[in-house]
């Protein structure tokens, strides 16, 4: 009796208290669940051209249990599919009824490997990512991993839309992975991710990069970046920086080509600040492009003495000579009549302490001090662009605000999800100074290429403005690295409709420093191939250029 009340008691235990344990360890056995991928949806350039697409490939997997001769597969499988048996004899040792072999597998030599009929050894359609055109925009596009998720860039910023919906294949199969007869088996198909076309325009981002990594060469430069968009509607035709890498193959790349430079990493902009000191002078009526001012060869602001980039004596300078010339000490007196209050209201007004809201992951942001941190010589270097920092992106934003009427566009991205076209978001502007404020600086900043310091970055046929930059590197230790610049330029044209940004910034370059020389060029091969590309007629205005050393100058109506 006793007795059976211990088999009774165990079998009430085994039945009833550990039956869902080992209906479940029972079921972990025999039922198989398969992830079946769905395919990625395509990345487009504006004009149609892939820039990301999903192709035929196979993953391998094995029945460990099925695979008498396991050193002879593992070889097999190091032979056709690369590698050491090593890597394989592992996985075929496991207890298990599924193992993995090999992920996204090219199809010849997913074939080649199916043709040696191995045992346990089956095969999934599945598919790959590739980008066609290898390093082309690389860190916009960024890349995804082994399993299909967005890694980095435009890939992990749409990953919702592009990745899709897995499916699923559950079946139960006997120890040697044989479908059980009657078993369970379910299937739920895969939805395809959708596609998205990017503002990015192939071709011109081709010619950026192909501009900026012979710039970057010619003046020994650590790096450079550069950014194409329209100041009109915020969208970006090209960005780019070096050194860039090739997303087909980033698991043995240089991780530092990675990083999207103009969108994540901060500088001082140094002289091209101007521009947006001399738009606030003429907004607020402190100022008239032709205002004169008397300037002395240096000034002295909280203790610190202010030069000129090049020496000269005393001189009487309109605002359009200051920023034509470049002044330094120009620029600090239009900002001390603006005041420390006024000069941060209107840096402000031109996004300098915001993020752009461009659509893509980890945008960096620039340090406008608020004003209560201003030191007594802050108002002394902050007007030329000292004590400030900006993404190029953020400038890119700032400047666009001029050309475009006063008004900021917000960067971006992506131009339309032809599946779903109310998918697409709406991009905020709004405005910085008025419009008459922004024609003035305009017609002001055309001084600075016809005749003052970026005159190597006129284009045929076209009126441009912009302004030059050099800039000290900040040393990691404080104040600022002896020897080290960022050379830039920043324009627009045509400067009477402006259609085309182009920013332009080369990193410690060591053959020349200053932008007029080392980027101003860029701009112009950039600019011209930009303008022909996009079919924006040439401009009424500009009705000489004579060639010379990096682009001449352009004679102008006035």
């Amino acid at each position: 009796m006793l007795a059976l009340v211990a088999v009774a008691g165990r079998l009430v235990y085994l039945q009833v208290f550990a039956a869902p344990a080992y209906a479940a360890r029972a079921a972990k056995q025999r039922v198989c669940d398969l992830q079946i991928p769905p395919r990625r949806g395509v990345i487009y350039d504006r004009e149609g051209e892939p820039l990301a697409v999903s192709v035929d490939a196979k993953t391998v997997y094995a029945t460990p249990a099925q695979i008498r001769d396991k050193r002879g597969t593992a070889q097999a499988l190091a032979k056709t599919l690369g590698g050491s048996a090593k890597d394989y004899l592992p996985k075929l040792q496991k207890d298990t009824g599924f193992v993995y072999i090999a992920r996204k597998v090219d199809l010849e030599k997913a074939d080649a490997l199916e043709a040696l009929e191995l045992d346990g050894i089956r095969f999934q359609d599945d598919s790959r990512r590739v980008y066609p055109s290898s390093e082309l925009a690389c860190q916009v596009l960024g890349f995804v991993g082994v399993d299909d998720e967005g890694l980095a860039g435009i890939e992990a910023r749409y990953d919702r839309l592009l990745a899709g919906v897995p499916g699923v294949l559950n079946a139960e199969r006997d120890p040697w992975g044989r479908p059980i007869p009657g078993g369970v088996m379910r299937a739920e198909d895969p939805v395809d991710g959708e596609s998205i076309v990017l503002t990015i325009d192939k071709d011109i981002q081709y010619k950026a990069q192909l501009e900026l990594a012979a710039a970057v060469d010619k003046w020994g430069a650590e790096s450079g970046s550069i950014i194409v968009m329209s100041p009109r509607t915020g969208e970006i035709y090209a960005m780019y920086s070096t050194p860039g890498f090739n997303p087909n193959a980033y698991r043995t790349a240089n991780s530092k080509g990675f990083r999207n430079k103009p969108v994540c990493d901060a500088y001082e902009p140094g002289s091209t600040m101007k521009s947006l000191t001399a738009a606030a002078a003429i907004d607020k009526g402190i100022y008239k492009p032709s205002s004169k001012l008397v300037l002395p060869p240096t000034i002295q602001v909280g203790g610190r003495t202010i030069h000129e980039s090049h020496g000269r004596g005393t001189v009487e300078w309109s605002l359009r000579d200051i920023v034509t010339n470049s002044s330094n000490v120009g620029a600090v007196k239009v900002g001390m009549r603006l005041g420390e209050k006024g000069l941060y209201k209107y840096f402000k007004k031109f996004g300098l302490t915001e993020p752009t809201g461009v659509d893509f992951p980890g945008e960096g942001q620039g340090f406008l001090p608020p004003v209560s941190q201003w030191s007594s010589s802050s108002i002394g270097n902050i007007p030329f662009g000292q004590g400030v920092s900006t993404t190029p992106l953020q400038l890119a934003r700032a400047i666009s605000g001029i050309a475009n009427d006063g008004v900021l566009p917000t960067p971006h991205l992506l131009l339309s999800v032809p599946d779903r076209p109310n998918a697409v978001p709406t991009w905020e502007s709004k405005r910085a100074i008025t419009v008459k404020a922004s024609h003035t600086t305009t017609r002001m900043l055309q001084s600075v290429v016809t005749s003052g310091t970026g005159t190597e970055a006129a284009v045929a046929g076209y009126t441009v403005a912009g302004k030059t930059g050099t800039a000290q590197k900040v040393s990691p230790g404080g104040g600022y690295a002896d020897g080290e610049y960022v050379g830039s330029f920043i324009g627009y044209l045509p400067a009477e409709d402006p259609q085309v940004l182009v920013c332009v910034t080369i990193d410690e370059p060591s053959e020349a420093i200053y932008g007029g020389t080392v980027a101003a060029p860029t701009f112009s091969s950039v600019a011209a191939f930009s303008v022909a590309h996009l079919k924006i007629p040439p401009s009424s205005a500009a009705v000489d250029r004579t060639p010379g050393p990096g682009g001449g100058k352009v004679t102008q109506d006035r």
